[in-house]
């Protein structure tokens, strides 16, 4: 049986929002911030997402388990990107201007044999208010694909999804993308409280890594098998309801309200006005246009 994200009913403006308005509102402002690196910009988007996320009035102890998900895989990617990168890829910022603060010693590749050694790292002003901006982006993000699961009820998805003029097809398939991950998560559960029930120890596995990971297949086959059983049996309930055959009717029918229609018409404007920036500031030098291209640092923190 398919599970959902844990749903907070409570009476708030999110909770209060159409399906269709908090959407958009993700995907736009989600576009919208993968467009820039200036810092001022990701802080008052990031800003705009916090107040967001606080009308929720939701608790960490409610997404304490995805919060923790996000800021580790946040801090891998923030750093991952930092170290490949050796500090020098900064979006909108000149290699050879870079204002070092100092340098640190880090395996890095080189040139000749034997390829890995010890380099010096620069650590500058500019990477590290990257480094700020990247985290910004990526919070500013989550806050809003947070909150969505949490205060979208499961049933209205699909329903919502088909009032924006798409088909059942594809409104049912992304309301299967929503069940997947929590459904896959409680199916681990079992499948590891089983397998210890048999004697089997995920804490004493030894072997390198790939030996590790041969070890187990206890775990993994089953779960696999039981995604595809599971994929299979949802196919075979839809067919047997002639799923998409004919016109289909939602116990569920969205409603817009002009609150909605207002963020609806909000996300529109302000992501056509940022796209038309970014594309003209690649062709003028004009400071409004070209300011999404710079990130945006103070002279005083230059020096």
């Amino acid at each position: 049986m398919l599970i959902n994200f844990p749903y907070v009913e409570r009476d708030t403006p999110v909770h209060r929002l159409d399906v269709r308005a908090k959407l958009l509102f993700l995907v736009a402002f989600s576009l919208m911030v993968a467009q820039t690196s200036n810092f001022w910009f990701m802080l008052v988007a990031f800003l705009l997402a916090a107040f967001y996320y606080q009308q929720c009035h939701l608790h960490w102890r409610e997404t304490r388990a995805a919060w923790r998900f996000v800021i580790v895989l946040n801090i891998m990617i923030v750093l991952g990107n930092f170290f490949l990168t050796n500090g020098a890829v900064v979006r909108g910022v000149d290699v050879a201007s870079f204002h070092v603060l100092t340098h640190i010693p880090f395996p890095g590749f080189i040139s000749h044999a034997p390829y890995l050694s010890i380099i010096s790292l620069p650590i500058s002003v500019e990477s590290l208010v990257f480094l700020l901006t990247q985290a910004l982006r990526n919070f500013s993000i989550a806050f809003l694909a947070i909150s969505f699961p949490y205060t979208t009820n499961p049933g209205h998805i699909a329903s919502g999804i088909k009032g924006l003029g798409l088909s059942d097809w594809i409104a049912y398939a992304i309301e299967l993308s929503f069940r997947f991950l929590p459904s896959v998560g409680r199916d681990f559960s079992t499948t590891l409280d089983a397998q210890r029930a048999r004697g089997f120890e995920l804490d004493k596995l030894r072997g390198g890594i790939f030996g590790k990971i041969a070890r187990l297949a206890p775990l993994i086959v089953p779960l696999v098998i039981g995604s595809i059983l599971g994929a299979e049996d949802i196919i075979s309930a839809m067919e047997l309801r002639c799923f998409g055959v004919g016109k289909r009717t939602w116990l569920y029918e969205a409603h817009a309200r002009h609150s909605d229609i207002a963020l609806i018409t909000l996300c529109i404007i302000a992501f056509a006005c940022v796209t038309t920036c970014n594309i003209l500031g690649g062709f003028s030098s004009f400071s409004i246009f070209h300011a999404l291209h710079t990130q945006g640092i103070p002279a005083s923190w230059l020096h």
